[in-house]
């Protein structure tokens, strides 16, 4: 090889960017069911419970097989049939809990729990977007065509697409999709979701129906969400419209035939009576008064024809029976 060339082959790969190479250990394996493996540079290990696991590498789940991994800020992971996940970037300062967490779900179905890091450091992407995490508990299910459902259990999350258009799910119980595009939906029930792949919830989200070790007593259990209409609330407003039809052409009518036949016979009853009541009442004190005023009368009346008897008979016999043999005239209080 000629000088020239050879010391242009050595200044090609001084500038050359050096290649990824996997580092410390930024984790542990909790559990393994069946065959997980990690991969990095072609160079592929099997997974048992207690390996740890490095940055760099990729998670690749089999079809009938599922992992838990715990990182060493204490964030927790679940990862389902045929998932994968590159363990894209793990910066951690345990003395002032912050750093630069960095996940990449490729594949399948996951739970993630937030461990004590800082809430903005965690950054999980997804294929068409990021989710940023705040404190929070959620299941991430990409489709291998790159849609992406998320249902959030705790806290909240933000969205956002290649094209920088964001969602915040902040609701517990509610699913926000991804679409093949790169379109961010709004939040919404699973079953309210305009979708035509015939996935069901149970492939989706398969640690809401049977939750996984890292999290034994979760948020939202598969019936509780469709209890709460998490999950089916779309065939309460089709139940809502016939419950309403019936009452609509009976219920009132017969409420509003009642109200009216009730209140002409309470009102009309009570002011009849009141006025039978009130009349004769007024003429019996009447009546009373009258005859008490003609009893005084016939008593004074009676009391002054007496009082003229006596004193016409004083006046009339006045001088014999003085001078008579003593004869006692009559008194005023005996008349007979």
């Amino acid at each position: 090889m000629r000088p020239h060339l050879a010391a242009g082959v050595a200044l090609t790969l001084l500038a050359a960017p050096p290649l990824a190479r996997a580092t410390e250990p930024i984790g542990e394996t909790l559990s393994v069911i069946n065959v997980v493996t990690a991969e990095f540079n072609r160079d592929t290990r099997t997974l048992q419970a207690g390996d740890d696991v490095r940055q760099n590498e990729l998670i690749d789940v089999s079809r009938d097989a599922s992992t838990e991994l715990k990182l060493n800020d204490d964030t927790k992971l679940a990862l389902g049939p045929g998932a994968k996940m590159k363990l894209d970037k793990f910066v951690y300062d345990p003395d002032k809990t912050s750093g630069s967490i960095g996940l990449d779900l490729v594949e399948g179905a996951f739970r993630f729990i937030t461990g004590v890091a800082e809430k903005p450091s965690y950054v999980v992407k997804v294929p068409l977007a990021s989710i940023t995490v705040r404190g929070t508990i959620f299941d991430v299910f990409v489709q291998p065509d790159d849609t992406t459902f998320v249902l959030l259990h705790e806290g909240a999350v933000k969205v956002c697409n290649e094209r920088g258009d964001c969602r915040d799910l902040e609701e517990p119980g509610k699913v926000l999709r991804v679409s093949s595009n790169g379109d961010v939906d709004n939040p919404a029930n699973w079953a309210r979701l305009d979708r035509d792949d015939g996935m069901s919830f149970d492939d989706a989200f398969p640690f809401v129906v049977k939750p996984p070790t890292i999290d034994p007593t979760p948020v939202f259990t598969r019936d509780a969400l469709i209890r709460l209409g998490a999950i089916e609330r779309d065939a309460k407003p089709t139940r809502r419209v016939e419950s309403d039809k019936p009452k609509r052409s009976s219920a009132p009518k017969k409420k509003t035939t009642k109200t009216e036949q009730k209140k002409p016979s309470k009102k009309t009853p009570t002011k009849t009576t009141q006025s039978k009541k009130t009349k004769p009442t007024r003429k019996a004190n009447n009546d009373e008064a009258a005859k008490k005023a003609l009893g005084i009368a016939v008593g004074i009346g009676i009391g002054i024809g007496v009082g003229k008897m006596i004193g016409g008979g004083k006046k009339k016999g006045g001088g014999s029976h003085d001078g008579g043999g003593g004869h006692k005239p009559p008194s005023r209080y005996s008349p007979n």
